[in-house]
């Protein structure tokens, strides 16, 4: 199964380049489903990634569903990276094998960024059984996920315009 989505943010590509990738490890920042997230420790980093991995935990239970998540390829140069999904922790009829993931940053001019995220989906017995209520619903929630990228960035930036704007006219 493959889903794509793309979303359009007003914020320049080095910046949404370094809270997906340079901080990939820091998901739980912007991620609104992920309640904590961490570098997986012990692991050797792909040339030019921050991290080897990262761990994404969906719930306080510490047993409870998790995924863990190794960086396949990175290149800053074409704002590019690829990452493999794993579940863990997850119930017997649980649809997803694992994910894997491609993450891109398009300028589209100086404060306008393209983000694209690719999944291609390798599916559980069960999953190939709910595949059309799978699809529909992991759309939705990748849908989801970029919303939450873009409504991070864009108040951060506006926060941080407000900021500079505010120091700005005191001097």
């Amino acid at each position: 199964m493959k889903i794509t989505k793309h979303v359009l943010i007003q914020r320049h590509p080095e910046d949404v380049w370094h809270t997906i990738a340079e901080q990939f490890d820091q998901a739980h920042k912007w991620m609104g489903i992920v309640e904590n997230s961490y570098k997986v420790p012990g692991q050797s980093a792909v040339d030019g990634a921050p991290v080897a991995g990262r761990v994404c935990e969906f719930t306080k239970d510490p047993n409870g569903l998790k995924a863990e998540e190794k960086i396949l390829s990175f290149s800053p140069e074409q704002m590019r990276f690829d990452f493999d999904v794993v579940p863990v922790n997850a119930p017997k009829l649980f649809p997803v094998k694992r994910n894997l993931v491609t993450m891109s940053v398009r300028k589209t001019s100086n404060s306008l960024s393209e983000v694209t995220w690719l999944s291609q989906i390798e599916l559980s017995l069960f999953g190939y059984i709910v595949y059309p209520l799978l699809k529909r619903g992991l759309s939705k929630n990748f849908a989801g996920i970029m919303e939450d990228l873009k409504r991070y960035l864009e108040i951060n930036n506006k926060a941080k315009d407000a900021s500079l704007a505010c120091s700005l006219k005191l001097q």
